[in-house]
């Protein structure tokens, strides 16, 4: 049978402003959300309990992740990326350099780097174990909306505003690919978990497929949506899209279709992302809501 899936709320969390991104902790026991209230508050996820709330920023908190070692990071529209222990402390370090507004950053999955983007058109390259500035990525042409960075650390990925995805080696520091197709902006990217494949979030109504070296492979498209932001499932089967319609949508890559969708948020859905099982799904919106769903098999192939 074809494969179909159910989403279950389990939790409804909430921030003071907008909800601009959430992340489930390695081990999967937290999770982690980012807010314009210019904090981060991090949350068991089995209960929904708030655990803590991390505050230090200036401005509104645009970013969350988790490194491999469970440390935490962000990024602020107060131009700097924070550090901060896994159990929540104080911060550690705090990284400056951009010239605008952070928009956007990524973590790598088995290392330390660090990747971020903002409205001064450059993409910046840290390392969190020395808390040293690695590189700066320029050729955008426009704000940059969305990084991504591979689970080593030797791709980097960037796209915004000039309807482009750039692709660099993050060791020469050179530009590898720059991938054009989409219509509008560009509002997320992601590396699949094999970083065999990039996904891209677009304004124009489209998801993208590509693979490393550059090549549109697949298409989804959705006229009258504005898709925001995009995440791989961990084992590569699926994408999770949210739009600034407010609806979250989870697709089959192999068979290039949508198997669920659910009007999440009320307006835009500014972060999406699986925990390390598949079976959890978080989003996050501009109605200042995360939501942590449960993502249920409801075909026969469920074992």
């Amino acid at each position: 049978m074809p494969e179909t899936l159910r989403l279950e709320r389990l939790h409804s969390l909430t921030h003071g402003n907008a909800a601009y991104s959430a992340a489930f902790s390695p081990d999967g026991k937290r999770l982690a959300t980012a807010s314009l209230d210019n904090t981060v508050k991090l949350w068991n996820v089995a209960s929904g309990e708030h655990l803590g709330t991390l505050k230090g920023h200036g401005d509104g908190v645009a970013f969350v992740g988790f490194l491999a070692d469970g440390r935490i990071v962000t990024a602020g529209l107060d131009k700097t990326l924070k550090v901060w222990p896994a159990d929540g402390g104080a911060a550690t370090a705090t990284f400056s350099g951009h010239q605008d507004y952070l928009t956007c950053a990524a973590v790598a999955r088995a290392g330390t780097l660090l990747v971020s983007g903002s409205f001064d058109k450059t993409v910046r390259l840290w390392e969190t174990q020395t808390n040293v500035a690695v590189a700066v990525l320029t050729g955008n042409e426009a704000s940059v909306q969305a990084v991504a960075i591979t689970a080593t650390g030797k791709r980097v990925a960037a796209a915004g505003d000039d309807r482009t995805i750039r692709l660099w080696d993050a060791e020469s520091k050179s530009l590898i690919k720059t991938m054009t197709g989409h219509a509008g902006a560009i509002e997320g990217v992601a590396f699949s978990p094999d970083d065999a494949f990039i996904a891209s979030a677009s304004a124009d109504g489209s998801l993208r497929l590509w693979t490393i070296g550059g090549d549109n492979v697949a298409t989804f498209e959705l006229p009258g949506e504005r898709f925001k932001s995009v995440a791989f499932s961990p084992d590569g089967r699926w994408l999770v899209s949210g739009s600034f319609e407010g609806f979250v949508r989870v697709w089959s890559i192999a068979e290039r279709r949508e198997l669920v969708a659910v009007k999440a948020h009320r307006n835009s859905v500014y972060g999406v992302a699986f925990d390390s099982t598949g079976k959890l799904l978080a989003s996050a919106g501009f109605d200042r809501t995360i939501h942590v769903w449960s993502v249920q098999r409801t075909d026969s192939a469920d074992g």
